[in-house]
């Protein structure tokens, strides 16, 4: 009985020790000057000085919002358009105040200011297991204002290649996986800037069905895969698109010079 006991004693304290280390709180912060569009961000994750006000983290997690603006400011869930839902609202959190909210339920979950601030907004995905979110970064650097490139996220239980090939005149991109996988779909996060309005998708050439989710700061794909799949291909209406615009403000300045160098020598002579 006493051996009984123990066990039942031990399998309780692992139970609640495991549970406390799973669960995680995370930390947002306003920053000073949060309540002003032309501010540089509105939202700063402490842990991984991210400043676009998106996070992930894993089901039974808490995040804490801390308001160091001097307005008041709230975080207010809305819908994906934008619609606000009911499903948590801090009210007003005062200057140095905070909110926290445990989210135990998976997908993801907008949210906004509601005071005024409409341009404060973010978004929460919550997935079973944050660990497995991984990143291809500084895709194509050489077009980024800042030379840095673009951050691709994705889910999966094995890696993409590093390498995405772009294609500007078919406005594709082409990701490829390195290797097998049990997980039935790959989540791709992709930043608008990358590429507009996905509207078509295939996988090793063969045109599927998809799941597309938009926000201001990211696209989320949701794209069906066999455990052999390689080749994922993505269209949208335009990729990198200030590549254009970098092309045609090249071409203007070019054709300007020309029209001068004419002008000039129809001049002298």
């Amino acid at each position: 009985m006493k051996v009984l006991l123990l066990m039942l004693f031990s399998l309780i304290l692992f139970t609640v020790s495991f549970s406390a280390f799973a669960q995680e709180t995370h930390n947002i912060t306003i920053p000073s000057g949060a309540l002003y569009p032309n501010s540089p961000y509105f939202w700063l994750n402490e842990s991984t000085g991210d400043t676009t006000g998106d996070i992930t983290i894993t089901i039974g997690d808490t995040i804490t919002w801390k308001n160091i603006d001097s307005a008041f400011h709230t975080v207010t869930s809305v819908d994906s358009s934008g619609e606000i839902d009911g499903v948590f609202d801090s009210s007003f959190i005062k200057s140095g105040g905070s909110y926290s909210q445990e989210f135990t339920e998976l997908g993801d979950f907008y949210y906004f200011c509601d005071n005024s601030h409409p341009w404060m907004n973010g978004v929460i995905h919550v997935v079973q297991n944050s660990e497995n979110i991984q990143i291809i970064d500084r895709i194509a650097s050489e077009y980024s204002d800042d030379g840095l490139g673009y951050e691709v996220k994705y889910i999966l239980d094995t890696n993409l290649q590093n390498t995405v090939h772009i294609d500007t005149e078919e406005n594709i991109l082409t990701f490829t996986i390195s290797g097998d996988t049990n997980n039935g779909e790959i989540t791709l996060i992709i930043p608008p800037e990358l590429i507009e309005n996905p509207n078509a998708v295939w996988v090793d050439g063969v045109m599927i069905n998809f799941e597309m989710d938009n926000t201001l700061t990211e696209i989320k794909l949701v794209i069906p895969i066999t455990p052999h799949s390689k080749e994922i291909k993505i269209m949208g209406t335009h990729v990198i698109p200030e590549f254009g615009f970098l092309v045609m403000g090249v071409l203007g300045v070019g054709l300007t010079s020309t029209i001068i160098l004419a002008r000039s020598k129809f001049s002298i002579i």
